[in-house]
């Protein structure tokens, strides 16, 4: 009985977690990313201009160099380098990242557009949430379509505007 109660209560509290995406291609994925939001993390809270770039290799894995300024776009700049791998299979749909060769957590891809221009990346819990944009801004439509998906699952005064540099300088 006890544990029924757990897998009840456990399947309530992820009902709205959103699922990840079905597949994302390693090569399409590859790149740089702007940040457009997130939710707050300790690593990021001095940082302005925030990028990720997902170097692909030859074994279907990813080197991440993940940038920003510290305070202001020009400022001094923060760089942490990281590894990811496809947690099943070779769709980077659920992605384990390690930073400092101990520190690994899965994330997942929650929302993708077709075109592969805008993302967004979570925990299953949705305590870290990150919208991305292959553009240093979204277009207001596109913006729109994922806080509409979002606030089914989040509270999305909890999102952090990043600014970025209109002219896209990331480094």
């Amino acid at each position: 009985m006890k544990h029924v109660l757990i897998t009840v209560f456990s399947t309530l509290l992820l009902a709205n977690t959103p699922l990840p995406v079905p597949h994302v291609d390693p090569k399409a994925f590859s790149g740089l990313w702007y940040e457009v939001a997130r939710t707050y993390n300790e690593y990021e809270k001095d940082c302005v201009a925030a990028t990720v770039e997902y170097a692909l290799q030859e074994d279907n894995t990813y080197k991440i160099y993940n940038r920003c300024f510290e305070h202001v776009i020009g400022g001094d700049l923060i760089e942490y380098k990281g590894t990811a791998k496809p947690s099943h299979g070779d769709s980077m749909s659920k992605i384990d990242m390690t930073y400092f060769y101990i520190f690994t957590s899965q994330y997942r891809v929650i929302h993708l557009e077709q075109d592969y221009s805008a993302a967004v990346v979570a925990d299953e819990e949705m305590e870290q949430v990150w919208v991305m944009s292959r553009k240093p801004e979204l277009p207001e439509k596109k913006w729109n379509q994922i806080l509409s998906k979002l606030e089914k699952s989040m509270d999305l005064e909890r999102l952090i505007f990043t600014p970025q540099d209109k002219k896209g300088r990331y480094k």
